[in-house]
């Protein structure tokens, strides 16, 4: 068995982000300190064999727009195992503790963009949109009524929550002022 638990130091964070980034060339010092300042060191876990880590799992913590509004998502980024430890349990271990650490900050969703799709469907994982790309002939691309433009202006960050957003004339909530076409 593995012990799996968040990175306690910077260098605990760089061993266990380059258990993926040494499939890329690995990650420079300075590209682990970029990182760092997105993926927190408590959302990133670690693999221990004794003292050694041999994987890594880490997930953004951020808002996903879903219909109604956003939820508190766990995306999941740089999962990897060295290749002197697979098959051996440590992504089942890291999942497993990664998926409980998620569900403990009350993080409804999971996401990730499998570069293997086919690993994570043991761990619930499964294709929520299909994404596709479409070519239309310039001649064929026109609006069939005229865009009616409106505006908006941004609006520093302390006044957000006293300011309402619009939608054409509807309010729906408080982060940005937005400027109904005009009539």
């Amino acid at each position: 068995m593995f012990d799996v638990r968040p990175c306690a130091d910077h260098d605990e964070y760089g061993r266990a982000v380059n258990a993926i980034g040494q499939y890329f060339g690995g990650m420079s010092e300075e590209q682990v300190e970029q990182f760092e300042r997105n993926l927190p060191h408590e959302r990133m876990h670690a693999a221990f064999d004794g003292d050694q880590i041999v994987g890594g799992a880490g997930a953004f913590p951020f808002e996903l727009s879903v219909p109604g509004g956003s939820l508190p998502c766990a995306g999941v980024t740089v999962v990897g195992v060295h290749p002197t430890h697979r098959r051996r349990g440590v992504l089942r271990a890291m999942m497993d503790t990664q998926l409980r650490d998620v569900h403990e900050r009350a993080e409804p969703i999971a996401a990730l963009w499998a570069s293997e799709e086919t690993i994570y469907g043991r761990f619930g994982y499964g294709v929520a949109s299909w994404a596709g790309e479409l070519q239309i002939q310039h001649e064929w691309d026109a609006f069939t009524e005229p865009l009616i433009r409106g505006g908006q202006r941004a609006v520093p960050t302390d006044l957000r929550r006293r300011a309402p957003r619009t939608t054409g004339d509807a309010v729906e909530d408080e982060d940005v002022v937005g400027v109904p076409p005009a009539a």
